[in-house]
């Protein structure tokens, strides 16, 4: 799949979208589990002040959530009209210890710089998804986090991924924690965990439990994946 759908995603999206990614988190209907699956997926990095790469930052909400928690943030997209967007929400809200820069994930080359590595639905775009892990290894201190939240098992299948991939041509990929443990203990990280996601609660009680229930039984499939240099 060429990466000139990540590299004009936004422009390809259309206006009204692109203001959606750029308003992130705040934007639509989703605020709420989307706060809360960032705010359960940020409790895993070791607490501020520390140094954190945010790869495949987008538009860059994240690091700027990351950098007003009192993080030392650097953010990297592929994108030039993503790390635009970036700089804007910096100005945005304020931030001075966030920079952006325009950059590979799959060819980093940072050495020792960093505590933490954040990829928050970004792997799974990858089309290397070990180069973006050996990477983050070599990125980071001895001690240093990477942490993972992405789509799990089934994601390729489901008609809103079908629909960019079509529509936008950008890579989707299903992104279990089982294959990013393997690739993270390929690459070098000495501890690799598993942990289940918030189910939705508003689709129903029964079902968050049955969801719950799926999740902590089978954490490999969908979750985050923690791994420790």
């Amino acid at each position: 799949m060429s990466r000139s759908g990540e590299l004009n995603y936004l422009r390809a999206i259309g206006p009204d979208r692109a203001r959606h990614a750029f308003d992130k988190p705040f934007a639509g209907g989703g605020c709420g589990p989307l706060l809360a699956d960032f705010g359960t997926f940020a409790s895993f990095f070791p607490p501020p002040p520390r140094t954190l790469l945010d790869l495949g930052c987008g538009t860059g909400w994240t690091s700027v959530f990351f950098a007003r928690m009192g993080y030392d943030v650097t953010g990297v997209d592929l994108a030039p009209d993503m790390i635009l967007a970036a700089n804007a929400n910096k100005a945005r809200y304020g931030v001075e210890n966030a920079t952006f820069v325009t950059g590979d994930f799959e060819r980093l080359d940072y050495e020792n710089v960093f505590d933490c590595v954040a990829l928050f639905a970004a792997l799974h775009h990858a089309e290397d998804d070990a180069a973006v892990l050996r990477g983050a290894y070599r990125a980071l201190r001895p001690g240093g986090v990477c942490v993972t939240a992405e789509p799990g098992v089934g994601h390729t299948k489901h008609p809103i991924t079908r629909a960019a991939v079509a529509e936008q041509g950008v890579t989707e990929r299903d992104m279990p924690p089982s294959r990013i443990l393997r690739l993270g203990t390929q690459a070098g990280f000495s501890k690799g965990e598993a942990f289940p996601m918030i189910p939705d609660l508003r689709r129903g009680r029964l079902r968050a439990l049955k969801w719950a229930i799926w999740a902590i039984a089978f954490p490999r499939r969908n979750g985050y994946a923690v791994l420790t240099k």
